[in-house]
């Protein structure tokens, strides 16, 4: 099987985004549950990558979005000060921000459209990062 030419990029793209914390981050239970997830989902996409996977299912998709969601709501409400420095454009946690909307968005279509899977070169990484253009 060959791989389409937006699965390649698409995997390549959700795997920069999925950007372990940086090494300055404060040791915090949350911050190593960020990393954890984020070593998941990067681990999950390079078997995908290297298998010639073409689609994620809908169970491991629905797991890394509340996954994130969960930490970065603990890292808001438990250290308000990492948080605000973290959160700025560049940053590894504006790159979980920007991953886990884009996950949001497609746990969402895949859900309404009865979907047990995502193809992905069916995900919109340009509209869903940058706005459609």
């Amino acid at each position: 099987m060959t791989r389409e030419p937006a699965t390649a990029n698409t995997l390549r793209l959700l795997t920069a985004l999925a950007v372990p914390p940086d090494d300055t981050a404060t040791a915090s239970e949350t911050v190593a549950e960020l990393r954890a997830a984020v070593y998941e989902i990067r681990a999950f996409l390079a078997q995908a990558d290297e298998h010639d996977t073409q689609a994620v299912p809908f169970e491991v998709l629905h797991r890394w979005r509340n996954a994130l969601a969960r930490s970065h709501r603990a890292l808001e409400q438990t250290d308000p000060d990492e948080w605000s420095r973290w959160r700025l454009p560049g940053t590894w946690l504006d790159s979980h921000l920007r991953l886990r909307s884009l996950i949001a968005h497609e746990v969402g279509k895949a859900y309404w459209d009865d979907r047990p899977e995502v193809r992905y070169a069916e995900i919109d990484i340009d509209r869903y990062l940058w706005g459609a253009r």
